[in-house]
């Protein structure tokens, strides 16, 4: 599982690297966001191309 903290309205706008496989992550492969989805400090996602899981911390 690889971890990240990013500003969210930098993920939002041009997302990250998957830490395992550096392929290219973005909003869209999001499952779950915590504590609510109105107000995120956590994204939940997997890689399309890997399959790891990856956390972004929103700061």
């Amino acid at each position: 599982m690889g971890r990240q903290n990013l500003p969210r309205d930098q993920w939002l706008e041009i997302g990250s690297e998957c830490p395992h496989c550096g392929e290219r992550i973005t909003e869209d492969l999001v499952y779950s966001l915590r504590p609510i989805p109105e107000d995120p400090k956590l994204a939940l996602l997997y890689c399309a191309n890997c399959g790891e899981r990856n956390e972004i911390n929103f700061v």
